[in-house]
């Protein structure tokens, strides 16, 4: 018998107790035969898996970095065509994402934007924002002042931002970018309270998307330093998919994705956590990444122009063990079809795109800056999105198609049954009786003027154009829109109750029927814009062809004191080279030499204008400022009349009026009204050789100012009306002391709450000047407000750095969100009330050293004046002389100026008292 081999192989029970070891021998290599037929399969499976995809909801197909697909069905072909011109051969990435679902929509050079990471710079600041506000470390409320320059041991950073500003809250921080706030708020957050919402929100960690490649970056712990809370260091080094799927989860109301390149038929989100983020928190984050935009970091994107509501931050880190830098811009937007827009807006919900731009060897600004076209190309995109071309009642875009012959788009009727017309923003079509959408239009464009013959006026041009130009849109299945492109409507039948005021009802009930006809009685084009600046423009030279003889161009001396008779932009010389390039009609290459007027038409527009670079380029004057306005704001070059200067690197336009000037001047015609003229005289001006039809019959030549009999005109006080019409509408608020006039961009409250403030400051000034001994009083006052520093500029001559001029009993202000921005609001209407005063009991002999530096004095802005002191006292001459001529233009110069005068007041307050120095001043020249 032969002997066992081993009890052990029997006992374990792997070879049966009965088995022979052949038997054994055989049966175990047939069970691992099995074994690895099993094995391939199922490597066969995951291979299947890896390669093909599984089909079925949630699943998505793995890719590998070397060997990306060239499917453009997983992109969005238009955002990734954008996003690769706007990175060109720079080296970085680009990923733009649905930030509420995580679908990836582009991305450009994968390798980098998943399989490399970095540090963040200023990146990380709205993270380390939400980590100082949970913990209490700061507030809304919080304030610090930057010092400029921020040291640590052996680290050292600098700020970039302004000089000359005061304490910082949180948002302005953010917007602003501040190095010293952030480092000090570093110095207090505990490091698990920073790590444990950057792991939250997916730091560390791979995000899941997939490509086999992807790296999870790296979140140390234990070796935290102030420099951690603005992304310098080796701390957190992230990959470009990180950021943005952190900064999506931030905004989304805290749904952290698992982000996928996937098409986007059945595509459904994966959300790895919810995170908590309080909504109060997370708005003060986002009015601070809405501020870089519009004032901050990310300002010389403008991006603020475009018709979304964007937001986001800037960051610049320098590599690690490096000298080079390299720049981030994560950016988010809210298409409202506003570029200014309620909190609601920018509710989570709402939110609709993100972008991120890494940029190697570059800074955060430049990053931003490639974000804009692909923004810009995601708003054309989008219909409800595209932007008004401009304020008046014909598209700027395009040259309209124009029709003198009477057929077939100038019906012979006072009537038409019915209007169908396409409420843009809500993506409607609604049919309107004719004279209710010629109330409706009336209604919009005529919102707050205050004259009945100039809405009458208004009325009978509405209405002339409508029947005019009905079809315009019929192959679209509609007559009008309700964009610029035809005329601006919002609803005012007769359930629309009392939102249509009884003065514009009036005007159109009043002139119903009534039609403008030229000499052969066909319809007219009744063009009208918001101010011709002293001259309406001549068909035929401003868009080409030929012009009937009414719209050849009249003088009109009735403008010439209104709101935009005058205004003044400028425009660095690099943003309007990016402008000229974005249009093949205007791109001179990579540098620009010069811009000059070659030729301007009877009216004082420019008519062609000759730009030099690379090569030389002639543009007609209306499409030139269509290009700027299309890529700067359409607040930018209001009007084709203008003339061109050079300062440095910035190009000047001084300029005429609002919107093509054509027919119609409405700010000419409130003041025709206010003077006594009729509709029908008013249209006569503007519309020579014409006709008011349905009505009296009388002609134009029976109209004619002088034909008959007139009520004398009232002179001008010299005071400019401060009102304003269609989109840059103004109004007028006012008590015993003060007359407040404000553009339609600042709300009512926020203009009473001004209003409220110049009565206390009012009150507190004249109390100081009655314990001095002084009873005086102020006599009233008017504060204008302007909506741009271009129109402060225009208005006063001052330099755009000042914040505000006073004349007299005038005060001229910067634009209010400019003042409450800089947080200098309540001191600058103190300042000037202070000037005002010190004039009164000086009798405007007070030389200017004194009356400015009592004013800072008065003002409470004293300590941050002093901050300019120069080094060496500057004589009261040299003081005088620096502030009689503004510094020479240089803010510099004149802050040292202010800070002298202050200087040479304080010692005079130290040593004769407050009540001494108002006596001086009462005493200049006596």
């Amino acid at each position: 018998m032969q002997p066992r081999r081993s009890s052990r192989l029997e006992s374990t029970g792997i070879l049966p107790a009965d088995s022979s070891w052949q038997q054994w021998r055989w049966s175990s290599v047939t069970n691992l035969t099995r074994v690895l037929l099993i094995s391939a399969l199922a490597i066969s499976s995951v291979l299947f898996i890896y390669i093909f995809g599984l089909n079925g909801a949630g699943q998505s197909t793995f890719f590998s970095l070397s060997k990306m697909p060239a499917n453009a069905d997983l992109v969005d072909e238009h955002l990734q065509r954008a996003a690769t011109q706007a990175l060109g051969d720079r080296r970085g990435t680009i990923i733009v994402m649905d930030p509420q679902t995580g679908r990836v929509r582009a991305v450009v050079n994968p390798e980098i934007a998943f399989a490399e990471n970095y540090p963040l710079g200023s990146a990380i600041k709205p993270f380390t924002a939400l980590a100082a506000l949970r913990s209490g470390v700061i507030d809304e409320d919080s304030r610090t002042l930057c010092h400029e320059k921020y040291s640590h041991h052996a680290f050292q950073t600098t700020c970039s931002h302004p000089r000359d500003l005061p304490p910082l809250n949180p948002t302005e921080a953010i917007a602003y970018s501040c190095n010293y706030f952030f480092s000090t708020v570093g110095e207090r957050l505990q490091e698990e309270s920073f790590t444990g919402t950057l792991s939250e929100l997916g730091f560390g960690k791979t995000t899941g998307v997939n490509v086999n490649e992807e790296i999870a970056g790296q979140l140390q712990r234990s070796d935290w330093r102030p420099q951690n809370a603005i992304g310098e260091g080796n701390y957190l080094q992230a990959t470009p998919i990180q950021v943005i799927n952190a900064y999506v989860a931030l905004i989304n109301g805290g749904r952290l994705f698992s982000p996928r390149l996937a098409s986007p038929a059945g595509f459904a989100a994966r959300v790895q956590a919810h995170i908590e983020i309080d909504a109060h928190q997370r708005a003060l984050i986002v009015s601070g990444m809405r501020g870089a935009v519009r004032y901050g970091s990310a300002e010389k994107a403008n991006l603020y122009s475009l018709p979304l509501y964007i937001f986001g931050k800037t960051g610049t880190a320098t590599e690690i063990n490096g000298f080079r830098t390299h720049g981030w811009f994560v950016g988010l937007s809210s298409g409202t079809g506003s570029n200014d827009t309620s909190d609601s807006d920018a509710a989570p919900e709402n939110v609709n795109l993100a972008v991120l731009v890494f940029l190697s060897r570059g800074h955060g600004f430049e990053a931003a800056q490639v974000a804009r076209p692909i923004f810009e190309k995601f708003a054309a995109e989008v219909p409800s999105l595209k932007p008004e071309i401009k304020t008046d009642s014909v598209s700027a875009e395009t040259q309209p198609s124009v029709n003198f012959s009477g057929a077939p788009n100038s019906p012979d009727r006072s009537e038409a049954p019915t209007i169908r017309v396409h409420l843009v923003r809500e993506n409607t079509t609604s049919a309107v009786a004719f004279e209710d959408y010629v109330l409706g239009v009336v209604a919009a464009e005529g919102s707050i003027e205050t004259e009945p013959e100039a809405l009458r006026a208004l009325a009978v041009a509405v209405r002339t154009y409508a029947l005019k130009n009905i079809g315009r849109h019929a192959r679209d299945g509609y007559d009008f829109c309700t964009s610029t492109h035809c005329e601006r409507y919002r609803p005012a039948d007769s359930n629309s109750g009392g939102n249509v005021s009884s003065l514009i009802r009036e005007a159109v009930a009043a002139t119903r029927g009534e039609t403008l006809r030229d000499e052969n009685n066909e319809l007219a084009d009744s063009y009208f814009s918001a101010s011709c600046g002293g001259t309406t423009a001549n068909l035929a030279t401003l868009w080409g062809g030929s012009a009937p003889l009414y719209l050849r161009g009249v003088q009109d001396e009735y403008c010439a004191n209104e709101a935009h008779h005058i205004w003044t932009d400028v425009i660095p010389q690099t943003r309007l080279l990016k402008a000229l390039q974005a249009d093949p009609r205007t791109n001179v290459g990579e540098r620009l030499a010069n811009i000059k007027v070659v030729r301007v038409d009877a009216s004082g527009r420019a008519e062609l204008i000759e730009l030099e670079g690379n090569r030389r380029v002639t543009v007609k004057g209306w499409d030139f400022k269509i290009i700027v306005g299309r890529t700067l704001g359409w607040n930018l070059l209001k009007s084709s009349h203008f003339a061109i200067s050079r300062s440095g690197p910035n190009f000047i336009f001084r300029g005429r009026g609002f919107g093509h000037g054509l027919g119609l001047c409405q700010e000419g015609a409130h003041v025709m009204a206010e003077r006594g003229a009729s509709y029908r005289q008013i249209l006569s001006k503007y519309f020579p050789s014409t006709r008011v039809a349905n009505g009296s019959g009388l002609t134009a030549a029976d109209l004619m100012w002088g034909s008959q009999p007139q009520v004398p005109l009232a002179p001008f006080s010299g005071t400019a009306i401060t009102r304003s019409y269609r989109d840059r509408a103004r109004f007028t608020l006012r008590s015993e002391y003060f007359r407040l006039s404000y553009p339609a961009t600042v709300s009512r409250r926020e203009a009473e709450a001004m209003l409220n403030l110049l009565q206390v400051s009012r009150t507190s000034l004249l109390a100081r000047a009655a314990a001095a001994g002084f009873n005086v009083q102020l006599p009233a006052l008017e504060v204008f407000v302007n909506e741009t520093t271009g129109d402060f500029v225009g208005r006063t001559g001052q330099p755009a750095w000042a914040a505000a001029a006073t004349n007299g009993s005038k005060i001229e202000l910067q634009p209010l969100a400019t003042l409450k921005r800089r947080l200098i609001l309540e001191t600058t209407l103190r300042h000037e009330l202070a000037h005002a005063l010190v004039d009164v009991v000086s009798h405007g002999r007070a030389p200017r050293w004194l009356a400015e530096g009592l004013a800072v004095h008065l003002a409470g802005e004293g300590r941050m004046v002093s901050r300019y002191q120069p080094r060496t006292r500057m004589s009261i001459e040299a003081i005088e002389k620096q502030l009689a001529n503004n510094g020479g233009a240089d803010s510099a110069n004149m802050r040292a100026a202010y800070a002298a005068a202050y200087s040479e007041v304080k010692r005079l307050l130290d040593s004769e008292g407050e009540a001494g120095v108002w006596r001086r001043a009462a005493n200049v020249g006596n």
